[in-house]
Formats: C-alpha cells, structure tokens, sequence
C-alpha cells in the first residue's frame, strides 16, 4: 500500500479535497490515520477504541457521497453512539454497553 506522507499537513477539508480529486485515495489516507494513530496513540491514550477494520472497508468500498467522503475520523466516547460498537462515556456503569438503537426507537447511522 503506498503511503501519504503529508497527511498531517492537511485538515479534514483539504483531504476530503484531495480524495475528490483523486490525488490520493481514501484508502491510503486511512493507512495514513491508521500509522499515525500507531505511532502517537501510546503516548496519550487518546483512542480507547479501534475500528481500523471497519475503515478499511468504508475505503475499499469507495469514498461515497458528501463533502467529507473518504476523510477518517474520531468519535468521542461522549455521545458519540455507533450502532455495534462499545460506548461507555469514561463510566464504569455503562461498560460493555453496545448500542444497538437509541431509546427513542430509532436507529443509530451506520
């Protein structure tokens, strides 16, 4: 998998503008996140939750519509819901809490 070296240098809307005009693709930009998270990640434990995984086939799946297609992302564990994946706010009375659907009775985006 090539690299993208100069991730850093950009924010959120100047990869997405990368991405759509296919100067990197999402997938390498991923990898890029993914290393980059490797390599600051046990210094801060900033990122409780890995779903490298889960990224890697949004990317291989192709960016998708929208003005940040293809650009990765955190959610905070602070109602950040993901349907399937832990959530427990930094308690230890929610955790091994899984959200499948919001107590409303709607579901949670994939």
């Amino acid at each position: 998998m090539p690299s993208f070296a100069e991730y850093a240098q950009f924010d959120g809307t100047g990869l997405a503008d990368l991405i759509r005009r296919r100067e990197v693709t999402a997938a390498e930009v991923i990898e890029a996140a993914i290393a980059r998270i490797d390599a600051l990640n046990p210094g801060i434990n900033a990122i409780i939750h890995r779903m490298d995984g889960a990224a890697r086939a949004q990317a291989a799946a192709g960016p998708g519509a929208g003005p940040f297609a293809g650009v990765p992302f955190l959610l905070k564990d602070l109602l950040g819901l993901y349907r399937g994946e832990p959530f427990n706010c930094g308690s230890r009375f929610l955790d091994g809490y899984v959200p499948q659907i919001l107590e409303l009775g709607l579901e949670l985006p994939d």
